[in-house]
């Protein structure tokens, strides 16, 4: 059997997203004024697009709001990813992470030569679980899923993938370095960004100079992320009330992830009964053209907890603008669940 590589394990997921859909499974919720519009053509009048004060403001948002001594901000979370394991001197090194992940969290580790030691997760919380470990690691790469705050218990070093991790209550106090997204994906959003936060200086100085060599963050990025994280909590209630909404309304059987610390419910995500089931909601949904993702696809195989989960769960949209199309969304689910298909004249 040939190998699959990283770039192999990428094509299916972006095969699945139609850009022709209605309604995207995601997009950035900005506040922009004159103030923004005013500092972005500052930016291009003066020529420094690139590391500049609106991207240092953005760092010292992140270390006043989160206690964090260093903020190093980057031009997305995957390039923070592969910089923090360099820093962290575990280039070479045999890390254990979770093959439930985006394939960002494992192409950080191969850009820096690392040997994968595939974790399976627990069933409930879809965090690592390091018991199921049995070959030899030198190192961890934890996943904070979905926006579930991961907790990893070793004596071995430990780095953060909190991609999905922005305002949980221990950010900046876990582990070597915690790595956060600032994609458009992501609440809050700088467009594109990562941040990588750091207590260790001597690991913040190498990973600084590392970021100067090739991931520098745009000035317009911070703008950007200046906007979204000043209106985060605005949004993210909004966010949470598209959520509660999906809970109210949805009849089908269903589970959603346990969280043991805390959460930011960055994802909605739901377990169906069946993969049946998951199949034929996610394709009435996409014939109403309502986006949804079916993630993550495993990057690792005979893990019987991430293929139970993965082949069982569906995200659902959860940006405030999606509030008007929940119960259309809702009524789709429950009839597919039932098994009335799309063309059923009395599913309209």
């Amino acid at each position: 059997m040939t190998k699959r590589t990283i770039f192999d394990r990428l094509g299916p997921l972006f095969a699945r997203t139609d850009v022709r859909r209605t309604y995207r499974f995601s997009r950035p919720t900005l506040h922009f004024g004159a103030s923004e519009y005013r500092a972005i053509r500052e930016i291009v009048r003066s020529g420094w697009v690139s590391n500049g004060d609106h991207v240092r403001r953005l760092e010292q948002h992140f270390i006043d709001r989160f206690g964090v001594k260093h903020a190093i901000a980057c031009s997305n979370c995957t390039q923070g990813l592969v910089i923090a394991v360099r820093a962290a001197g575990l280039a070479g090194a045999r890390v254990a992470l979770p093959a439930f992940t985006w394939p960002s969290t494992l192409y950080a580790l191969l850009l820096n030569h690392c040997t994968p030691v595939w974790a399976d997760i627990d069933p409930e919380t879809w965090l690592i679980d390091l018991g199921s470990v049995r070959a030899r690691y030198d190192a961890v790469l934890a996943v904070d899923t979905f926006g579930n705050e991961a907790a990893v218990r070793t004596r071995a070093p430990v780095i953060y993938d909190a991609a999905h991790g922005y305002a949980l209550p221990r950010l900046g106090r876990r582990g070597l370095a915690e790595v956060v997204s600032l994609s458009f994906t992501k609440l809050p959003t700088a467009g594109e960004g990562g941040m990588i936060l750091t207590n260790d200086s001597a690991l913040a100085r190498e990973a600084t100079e590392l970021r100067r060599l090739s991931a520098r963050m745009l000035e317009m990025a911070g703008v950007i992320g200046l906007n979204s994280v000043a209106h985060y909590e605005e949004t993210y209630l909004k966010k949470l009330q598209v959520t509660e909404r999906y809970r109210k309304l949805l009849r089908a059987g269903f589970r959603e992830q346990a969280v043991p610390r805390a959460s930011n419910h960055s994802v909605f995500a739901i377990r169906l009964d069946t993969p049946a089931v998951r199949d034929r909601i996610h394709a009435a949904l996409s014939d109403r053209g309502f986006e949804t993702k079916v993630y993550y696809d495993p990057l690792a195989v005979g893990l019987p907890n991430t293929d139970y989960v993965y082949n069982r769960l569906l995200a659902l949209p959860t940006y405030p603008q999606m509030m008007g199309k929940v119960r259309q969304i809702c009524d789709i689910i429950n009839r597919a669940a039932r098994g009335r298909g799309v063309g059923d004249k009395r599913a309209r």
